[in-house]
């Protein structure tokens, strides 16, 4: 990857909504190469351009990481499940004598426990539930 690459990444992870002309103005570059750059950027690097929420200030308290051990015969049905679910954000297979590391928001920690007493009902699972109390950072990655 090019420095003139990851500046430019570094800078639309800034989480701030900069146009091309205020990126060219700040890498002291010619605005032409810095829309070419990011068109080449997202095709090659990009997987989805999407916005970074505050879960509190849209009225969801309940933010929680789940590890999960679930009997090979029925992951695929557990998959099926979990996205039609519209509590869950992110969905990682993971290992460490886990299957699935989700990410589940609710509005509240009654919800999320209803939501968990629902998933142990339907599957045979071990759970082992993390919330989220504050968040330092997010997304802060670049590569060097």
């Amino acid at each position: 990857m090019k420095q003139k690459d990851k500046e430019i990444i570094r800078l639309m992870r800034t989480g701030k909504r900069l146009n091309i002309s205020e990126i060219a103005r700040q890498l002291n570059l010619p605005i032409s190469t810095v829309n070419d750059s990011i068109k080449r950027i997202e095709k090659k690097y990009v997987i989805k351009r999407s916005s970074l929420l505050d879960y509190h200030k849209c009225g969801y308290f309940a933010n929680a990481k789940l590890t999960i051990r679930i009997d090979h015969s029925q992951k695929k049905t557990f998959l099926d499940f979990l996205r039609q679910q519209d509590c869950v954000n992110s969905i990682y297979h993971v290992n460490s004598n886990f299957d699935f590391l989700i990410d589940v928001v609710c509005r509240d920690a009654v919800e999320l426990k209803h939501w968990i007493e629902e998933v142990r009902r339907n599957f045979s699972v071990n759970i082992s539930v993390f919330q989220i109390f504050k968040v330092e950072e997010k997304e802060r990655f670049v590569p060097k």
